[in-house]
């Protein structure tokens, strides 16, 4: 490294100040430098990134099992009161509409108004 010069002001204890915090620091960040660098193997990042993937296709599938007998559930109940109660089922089906109307309607408002 090059030196440069220091132009001694009124503040002299000031700048030996300086000059000495700035040798202090580089001398720091060379014992920094002089340590030994860990660096893992490829293969215990290999592993992690597979564990990650089977973890996420375990929970993948938990949820597609969960959402399909749901949905078996809800399809039964409502072939179920479509053939045995009719009436049931179209007031069923004219109060999910209105409600999921609704339910939009003022999560739009409300979207608009926090705007």
């Amino acid at each position: 490294m090059k030196k440069q010069k220091v132009i001694i002001l009124d503040n002299e204890q000031l700048n030996k100040r300086d000059l000495n915090a700035i040798h202090k620091l580089q001398e720091g960040l060379n014992k920094v430098d002089q340590f030994p660098v860990y660096t893992p193997e490829l293969q215990r990042f290999e592993q992690m990134v597979l564990r990650e993937q089977q973890n996420t296709r375990k929970k993948l599938i938990k949820d597609l099992v969960l959402f399909l007998l749901i949905a078996f559930f809800i399809l039964s109940g409502i072939i179920l009161s479509l053939y045995q109660m009719p009436v049931v089922f179209i007031l069923l089906q004219i109060f999910s509409i209105v409600f999921l109307a609704m339910y939009t309607g003022v999560r739009i408002i409300k979207k608009v108004n926090n705007l």
